[in-house]
């Protein structure tokens, strides 16, 4: 929604992005994209969408459950992310913020209290205020403030090509707590 084609097209064929698909009846009727960095403690699902005409029959979960079975088998010590419109802000139409954190607390998915993620693109205009979640099987209950760091510098430099010292990396960590919990949705 935020990345230009020519920057689809890239990660399509950059090895450390992985691409899922599922088809219905020759048309793809769902996908996602995972980004699995190099010496990192986690991976980004950061794309996932089922086709309108594919909704409301537990395709979503099965896309989401997949893309996480693959990323303990490539990256069994990882936990996986996930950047989420924050909900109830101008967003917009066709971007039903409320009913995809429904979706993403139906599958256990838990957000970082007190960090308010600032998406480091502005390709299609001022990203929409975000949220970062975690998923992990058990669920993780806290993180330590350095792992957050870590976390968001490495999906900045790695998944967006922002440098390590971006502002806007000081300032979603400067008010976080040393210990940081881990809500349910």
């Amino acid at each position: 929604e935020q990345k230009t084609l020519a920057e689809f097209e890239a990660m399509v064929t950059d090895p450390r992005y992985v691409l899922s698909v599922s088809r219905a009846d020759n048309e793809i009727s769902g996908f996602s994209i995972s980004f699995f960095p190099a010496d990192a403690d986690c991976w980004l699902l950061e794309y996932m969408a089922v086709a309108p005409s594919s909704r409301s029959r537990g395709l979503g979960d099965a896309i989401f459950h997949e893309a996480y079975r693959y990323g303990l088998r490539r990256a069994p010590h990882r936990t996986m992310v996930l950047e989420v419109d924050q909900p109830g802000l101008a967003v917009r139409a066709k971007n039903d913020t409320i009913g995809r954190l429904r979706f993403y607390r139906r599958m256990g998915c838990r957000k970082l209290e007190g960090l308010s993620y600032i998406l480091p693109l502005d390709t299609a205009g001022t990203p929409p205020p975000m949220m970062l979640l975690t998923y992990a099987i058990p669920s993780l209950v806290t993180l330590d403030k350095p792992t957050v760091e870590r976390w968001l510098t490495t999906i900045y430099r790695d998944a967006y090509d922002v440098p390590s010292h971006d502002p806007r990396l000081i300032k979603m960590v400067t008010h976080l707590s040393d210990t940081i919990v881990l809500l349910p949705l």
